[in-house]
């Protein structure tokens, strides 16, 4: 009469698996599952249960890296397009202002002006700044691992 074979897939799984951030050693399963060890070992050299566990920590890794980055990518898309709006804001107060020195209801000045550049050359810089972080985002450039400072 033939032995049956061991099904070693719960074990297997349990291995691979772990449960939360806990991975039993191979000794652990041997005990819980009445396996012999060195049967174990074989086994699980045999199926690659090592470097299937390697491979799913560090697929886990990978996904809460990009989970992280992701919520980092969001916060800083809004501060992308609230730079512009800002930059947009700045831009029309500018244009309103120069519209009452044209119709003369204000005199011109050149403190006026200079502000007005000034304000203007940080306007663009805003909404440059802003356009290229929406970009790499969009475009994939920016990956978990970039440092995301911007403004």
């Amino acid at each position: 009469m033939t032995k049956k074979r061991p099904d070693y897939t719960e074990a297997r799984n349990y291995y691979i698996k772990g449960e939360g951030n806990e991975y039993p050693t191979l000794q652990d399963i041997a005990t819980e599952f009445n396996y012999s060890l060195s049967t174990l070992r074989k086994q699980a050299a045999n199926e690659g249960w090592l470097t299937k566990r390697k491979e799913r920590i560090d697929l886990k890794e990978t996904i809460k890296m990009r989970k992280e980055f992701m919520g980092k990518a969001s916060k800083l898309t809004n501060v992308s397009f609230n730079a512009i709006s800002a930059a947009e804001y700045i831009i029309n107060k500018i244009q309103e202002e120069q519209k009452e020195i044209e119709l003369g209801n204000k005199s011109f000045d050149v403190n006026i002006a200079t502000k007005q550049i000034w304000a203007l050359n940080n306007a663009i810089k805003l909404v440059e700044r802003g356009q290229q972080t929406l970009d790499a985002i969009e475009n994939g450039h920016m990956s978990p691992i970039d440092d995301i400072g911007f403004i």
